[in-house]
């Protein structure tokens, strides 16, 4: 059962090695959008979180294996690569255990306008979900 879907732009930890200086600038630019090497749709369900790349990529993510939720800025994703330093929104960090049992995380920015995003409403409702 769907309880919350969006459009989605997501990235992992290890992908802030990809991007250039010029990358994390470039961001601060208005009609750039937040880093990111996927885009797609989120569905959240009673049971898991599936992001759904534009290039058919996918990633589906069980609640149960959610070690951690946090919504705002960290020593990875800096409030330096967003315009207005997230004055108007914050990403949404997920950590989980992935099928090889290694701990991950990525980095959701949902509905994101150019001034705000849905991520409260996720956290939010993840959060109500996880406890």
């Amino acid at each position: 059962m769907e309880i919350l879907s969006g459009r989605v732009l997501w990235l992992s930890d290890s992908d802030f090695l990809d991007f250039s200086l010029v990358d994390k600038i470039g961001v601060l630019f208005t009609g750039v959008k937040p880093l990111h090497k996927l885009k797609g749709n989120a569905v959240l369900t009673t049971d898991r979180i599936v992001l759904i790349a534009d290039t058919e990529d996918e990633l589906s993510i069980n609640l149960k294996d959610i070690t951690q939720l946090y919504m705002g800025f960290d020593e990875i994703y800096k409030p330096a690569y967003v315009k207005n330093f997230g004055t108007f929104w914050q990403p949404l960090r997920i950590t989980y255990c992935g099928t090889d049992s290694v701990e991950k995380k990525i980095y959701l920015v949902i509905d994101h306008n150019f001034l705000s995003s849905g991520n409260q409403t996720w956290f939010n409702c993840l959060t109500e979900m996880l406890s």
